[in-house]
């Protein structure tokens, strides 16, 4: 759980509420009676993963109010990040403590979408167990099948499949689903003992659970949630304590060989430095000394346990020792922890293993807002702030990446996808800060013979049976290899294998062509030598010449032109785009804010079709930038004045 500490000292954090953060306004520490982890055959450590939109933190919902916590519940409970809940999706990995009947179960909430990843990969080695949802009418989609990938590469993993939905008015053929569900499994389990899953059928909007369809839909179907709290109970199993040498045990008395992995990281105002992972061994107590040690055994840093904590429902209590099998959080001093360290109470403890994070695919190169607007709208408009927020997101997101440049004067955000990065321009933008955006760019690796690598990935696409000729016809263009096509009764879900440079801009088009009914699905699979460029298809673009404010007479007549991106009584300055020339390749150069007496009517025009940020990053070629501020999203040149604009182009054509 990564839920942010109000200010103040930790004694004050026992009273005080948590203060809205990064997950959100949690609640601060209920009582000051530290609690304690249970014995470990009693604790049930599981993940809910699943599809986007296929119901997880509803579910979650219900396993809290039911649980008989006295918890009061409000809808998405845990999506309490704004960006969660206006688009509807999990973006970071949560985790809850629920007690029911004696039993302990430390339940995650992961995201659905594939440029968050990162979230779901690092809290799989915390668990013993998944409960699979899969929605009852569209069956297991290809976000399904990326999670479930993840899940599956732990050997030992136990998946519980819940059909959820069953509510809903559409029906399919009586075992359809089931069959879809076991053709994936069957493909991705990585032991027979993981095609030996339990399925129940539920509705998280309703709050019931049955074991059987007919149950289900009988009309004395049951009204809670019982069948899933027994069969995580009863097929997932505790948690197992790393084995730890009995030497080292005797020597570390107090501890008992306690060993922890560097699964979450947050930095908490009042607590500082926070681990948030399983205790793969021994106990741990406030005070006791800390080692951090890396994947090969090294003594990295050492320091002391701060504070204990735990998430109880969306509260975050005191504890008073943190046990073998439990997942706790860590506040430390004297040093700050970094992915992939095993944070031990003796140096003879061996570190935890675990599996590599997927590597960045792609980056933006932020800089400060230089824009003759500058300052209007934000208050974090220098490279020092923006490059400390970027800082501290780096460190408690594993699939984000920062490189300062050597001139510093932009900062590099490298991550999974243009999605990451656009949520997370979007939270700083909504925190007052203001910048400037590269085009995106693969992030390349040179190969020990000194050849430059690009990544690749693998892509599936899920369109209506009418578009997939159209998407198959597009992805060959941009030279995408077609590995598998699959149709499932209307929809076509189709496999490519290509360049992540090649790639950059088609989910938009594919949306758009698909009229928004797509799913895609992207995820890295290999770096291979590095290709021709990918070729960048758009027409010319309409650019303001004058600095004013955006009227609707000449609005009216340039969207004759074309489509336009902005609205009348927008602010513009030289070097602005704010449309597309659809007549050809050609950028135009124009006024769009003379002063009018009246009398002159506006022209109508269709509305403007402005852009998201990972629209607009997607949209903007090698010579144009995104501002960003709180109040605005706008493309622009690069280079703002028309005439040294001229000079740069010929300059560049006279180099090639």
């Amino acid at each position: 759980a990564r839920p942010l500490l109000g200010s103040g000292g930790a004694a004050a954090l026992l009273k005080a509420p948590l203060a809205a953060g990064r997950c959100g306004a949690w609640r601060g520490f209920a009582s000051a009676a530290p609690l304690e982890t249970p014995p470990i055959e009693m604790i049930r450590n599981v993940a809910i993963i699943a599809h986007v939109d296929h119901g997880k933190t509803t579910l979650v919902d219900q396993l809290l109010k039911q649980s008989g916590m006295g918890i009061k519940v409000t809808e998405r409970m845990l999506d309490s990040k704004d960006l969660e809940m206006e688009r509807g999706i999990t973006i970071l990995s949560k985790a809850t403590r629920v007690t029911w009947n004696g039993y302990l179960f430390n339940i995650v909430d992961t995201p659905g979408h594939a440029d968050f990843g990162g979230e779901v990969e690092r809290v799989l080695s915390m668990v013993d167990g998944v409960v699979l949802l899969v929605d009852m009418v569209e069956g297991p989609k290809a976000q399904t099948k990326f999670v479930l990938q993840k899940a599956m590469s732990h050997p030992k993993m136990k998946p519980i499949v819940v059909i959820n939905k069953v509510d809903r008015p559409q029906v399919r053929e009586l075992g359809e689903v089931e069959n879809e569900i076991f053709d994936v499994f069957a493909t991705m389990a990585t032991s027979d003992e993981q095609l030996e899953y339990p399925t129940l059928y539920a509705s998280g909007k309703q709050g019931f659970c049955a074991r059987t369809l007919q149950e289900a839909r009988a009309p004395d179907r049951p009204t809670t949630m019982l069948a899933l709290f027994e069969t995580i109970r009863d097929s997932v199993p505790c948690p197992k304590p790393a084995e730890v040498d009995p030497a080292t045990i005797a020597a570390d008395e107090r501890c008992k060989g306690f060993s922890m992995l560097v699964s979450q990281m947050d930095r908490l105002p009042g607590l500082g430095p926070t681990v948030t992972g399983k205790v793969f061994s021994g106990q741990i107590q406030k005070g006791e000394k800390i080692i951090a040690k890396g994947l090969d055994g090294e003594i990295l840093a050492t320091g002391k346990v701060k504070e204990i904590t735990i998430v109880q429902g969306v509260t975050r209590e005191p504890m008073k020792q943190a046990r073998a099998g439990d997942i706790v959080a860590v506040s430390v001093t004297g040093f700050i922890p970094k992915w992939t360290q095993t944070l031990v109470s003796h140096k003879d403890v061996p570190p935890v293993p675990c599996m590599p994070i997927d590597p960045p695919s792609i980056s933006v190169r932020a800089s400060v807002n230089d824009s003759p607007l500058v300052g209007k709208d934000g208050k974090n408009i220098t490279m020092l702030s923006i490059g400390d927020r970027l800082m501290k997101e780096a460190m408690t997101n594993p699939a984000i990446d920062i490189q300062e440049s050597p001139q510093r004067d932009y900062f590099e955000i490298r991550g999974r996808g243009e999605m990451q990065i656009g949520i997370l321009i979007e939270e700083m933008r909504r925190e007052g800060f203001e910048m400037t955006l590269s085009p995106p760019s693969v992030v390349k690796t040179l190969g020990e013979d000194g050849v430059w690598m690009e990544p690749w990935e693998d892509v599936m696409v899920e369109v209506d049976n009418e578009h997939s000729s159209m998407v198959i016809e597009r992805m060959s263009q941009r030279g995408a290899k077609v590995v598998d096509v699959r149709t499932d009764g209307d929809r076509q879900c189709m496999k490519f294998e290509v360049a992540t440079a090649s790639f950059m801009g088609m989910r938009g088009w594919i949306r758009d062509a698909s009229g928004g009914t797509a799913v895609i699905v992207a995820e890295f699979k290999e770096l291979r030598v590095q290709g021709p460029p990918a070729k960048r298809e758009r027409n010319g673009v309409l650019i303001c010449n004058t600095a004013g404010m955006a009227t609707s007479v000449d609005l009216g007549k340039a969207g004759r032109l074309g489509p336009l991106f902005i609205t009348e009584g927008i602010d513009v300055y030289p070097g602005m785009i704010f449309g597309e020339n659809r007549q050809n390749e050609l950028d135009i150069d124009t006024n769009i804010s003379k002063p009018h007496d009246g009398y002159k009517k506006a022209e109508s025009h269709p509305p403007a079709q402005e852009k998201t940020l990972e629209q607009a990053l997607a949209y903007i070629l090698d010579d144009e930038k995104v501002e960003v501020t709180p109040k605005r999203i706008v493309m622009r040149k690069a280079i703002l004045d028309p005439r040294e604009r001229a000079n740069a182009a010929k300059a560049a054509l006279k180099m090639r």
